[in-house]
């Protein structure tokens, strides 16, 4: 595997919900992601609160966090 092809952890979403707004952005942008659950969720009950870690390609990193940095400007009402 490349360097660049290495899995890089992107970012910690609170939430399930969080993480599918993320998720949704970073994909719409032509970013693969992959999103997995921490903690114990996924084995006793929702995953719906439980956090979960997304992640991206080393290549993808610094336009992935400038989409997530977009996310967060735009609901703080900035341009």
């Amino acid at each position: 595997m490349k360097d660049e092809d290495e899995l890089v952890r992107l970012a910690l979403a609170p939430n399930e919900l969080v993480a599918a707004l993320w998720r949704g952005a970073l994909e719409a942008e032509g970013i693969p992601v992959l999103v997995k659950i921490l903690g114990l969720g996924a084995a006793y009950w929702s995953t719906l609160a439980a956090e979960h870690a997304l992640y991206v390609r080393a290549s993808d990193v610094a336009r992935a966090a400038a989409v997530l940095a977009s996310l967060e400007d735009s609901r703080n009402g900035e341009s």
